[in-house]
């Protein structure tokens, strides 16, 4: 299809809501002409669309990474590039999405709600050892523990611990628990800041006695470990566990039976349970733990998908939707009904963000996939077209 550079500009700059009120009501008139001036429309739009999400990487070949997308616009089952999510969600609503999945409809395709979703946000419960619940509120606060440990409570800069001079003999244990729709980081007494998921549980003594530092994890957590030769890093999780030797990574813990660990930087030890071999990771690399079969296998890993959502993302790559709408029903605290087993199995390669509204992601998912979603009241109903 032919497209003058004039033409051209004008459909960039009517996505880019660069026209006045009159020059965009002539490109409306324009579009409304003919079927072929809608495909030109949708043929430019695919490009920009694509162009802002590879724009995001410094290692993507253009032209060759651009056939990929077009072919996979057109197949059945298709991968999502939802890159203009993170460039500006609110700018790709503003434009005539419904061209883009049915040229010549008048009526703009939705996700069928009837309540709002909200996104998750900052929050936790921190346990003390003498069992007292706190509920961490948009406030800030001090407590003191027993062993003399002040604890600094802030919901937007996290938990801190300083601890007494003098160490206690034994060790005393506190936890935090990250509900549904829910996220929280802290500082460890040893300087280690522990980023949790939702849905996540970390049990860590206040003050670390003794030659390792051992936490107990349920969930997701992301690790920046502070170094200490002299006291190994441990996590624990359902008997798995991470011997770290100061460096950062990812668990992920939700199953129990198999575990995920990805390094980012530095190194650590996996082990399924206290007998087994340790198999050393390095960064780049995802070790996923079987702890029915006491086997841990190694790849090589993208470990952007894995972490992103500690710097407030969504990223899937090549991604099973089942496993996509397992995150959103913990971060949007919703539940997932999935209507057509055939659905499970959709892929997508997605960039969004985490506090965005989760219809806009259900609307692209929905426009570029065989997939129809509808939420009731607080469940997502995932469907085939």
């Amino acid at each position: 299809m032919n497209i003058t550079d004039k033409k051209y500009q004008d459909i960039v700059a009517y996505i880019s809501g660069e026209l006045t009120e009159k020059e965009k009501a002539d490109f409306d008139l324009w579009l409304e002409v003919s079927e072929e001036n809608k495909k030109a429309y949708q043929q430019v739009l695919r490009k920009v669309l694509y162009t802002r999400w590879s724009l995001k990487s410094t290692q993507v070949n253009t032209e060759f990474e651009f056939t990929k997308f077009e072919n996979r616009i057109n197949t059945r089952v298709r991968y999502l590039s939802f890159a203009a999510v993170a460039a500006g969600i609110i700018l790709l609503l503003s434009i005539s999405i419904p061209f883009l999945l049915n040229t010549g409809s008048k009526e703009t395709p939705a996700v069928a709600q009837l309540i709002e979703i909200e996104p998750g946000e900052r929050g936790a419960e921190l346990i003390l050892s003498t069992g007292v619940s706190v509920k961490i509120e948009a406030a800030t606060k001090e407590i003191k523990e027993l062993d003399g440990s002040l604890i600094q409570i802030d919901s937007l800069r996290g938990i801190e611990y300083t601890v007494e001079t003098k160490l206690e003999s034994k060790e005393i244990y506190n936890t935090l628990k990250v509900s549904r729709g829910q996220e929280f980081d802290i500082l460890l007494a040893d300087g280690t800041r522990v980023w949790l998921n939702a849905e996540s549980e970390l049990r860590y003594p206040v003050q670390f006695i003794g030659d390792r530092r051992q936490v107990y994890l349920k969930g997701e957590a992301y690790f920046d470990v502070a170094a200490n030769k002299e006291k190994v890093f441990v996590v624990n999780s359902y008997g798995q566990q991470v011997k770290v030797y100061g460096t950062e990574f990812c668990v992920n813990a939700y199953d129990q039976n198999k575990i995920e660990t990805v390094l980012v930087e530095g190194s650590v030890g996996l082990r399924v349970n206290s007998t087994s071999a340790e198999t050393k990771l390095k960064p780049g690399e995802l070790g996923l733990a079987n702890l029915q079969t006491g086997e841990v296998n190694v790849n090589e890993v993208n470990v952007r998908p894995y972490i992103a959502w500690k710097d407030g993302e969504f990223v899937f790559e090549n991604a099973p939707l089942e496993n996509i709408m397992e995150r959103l029903e913990r971060w949007y605290d919703v539940k997932v009904f999935f209507m057509n087993e055939e659905c499970k199995t959709y892929r997508f390669t997605a960039d969004m963000q985490r506090y965005a509204d989760v219809k806009d992601f259900l609307f692209f998912m929905e426009t570029t996939s065989n997939a129809k979603f509808e939420i009731k009241k607080n469940a997502i109903v995932v469907m085939a077209k």
